[in-house]
This record gives C-alpha cells, structure tokens and sequence, in this order.
C-alpha cells in the first residue's frame, strides 16, 4: 500500500514552472526540481514517471491557468470559430 500524497499538486506544478522558465527544459535538473518543489527525486518521479512528465503536466498547468485565463480575460464569449 502506498502512502498518501503530502503535497498539492497546483502549487508543485507552480514551483517546477518557476525553475523551468528560469533554467530551461535542459538546464533544469532533477535537483534543481527538488530544490524548487520540496519533494526527493523518489516522490517527483513517482508522481510525474521523469522530468519530461514533470514538465509536461506543468506546462499544461500554465495553459490552463495563465495562458487560458488570459485569453479569457479579452475574448468575449462566443468570439471563436465555431
């Protein structure tokens, strides 16, 4: 049985995001994510398989709260191709 989860996903996927646009996708290291995060290498890669799964969920995090509330913010409802 595994033991529950001690983090929240929002502000983990935040603090990988940070250490991303800071370093880069290449030169951010799985150190560097745990210095960012708080979590051991075993709890990121348990969480997010490696880095690139990282990376992905937190890319996708920015999307969908930065960027989308963005565009939100200045396309009125209904302005898109159908």
């Amino acid at each position: 049985m595994s033991r529950p989860k001690t983090y929240e996903d929002e502000a983990l996927l935040r603090a990988a995001m940070q250490a991303f646009r800071e370093r880069g996708y290449a030169g951010t290291s799985i150190k560097d994510l745990e210095q960012a995060t708080g979590l051991r290498s075993g709890s990121l890669y348990h969480g997010y398989r490696d880095k690139q799964g990282l990376f992905n969920d937190a890319l996708a995090h920015c999307n969908d709260t930065v960027v989308g509330g963005r565009i939100g913010q200045y396309l009125a409802p209904g302005a898109g191709l159908a």
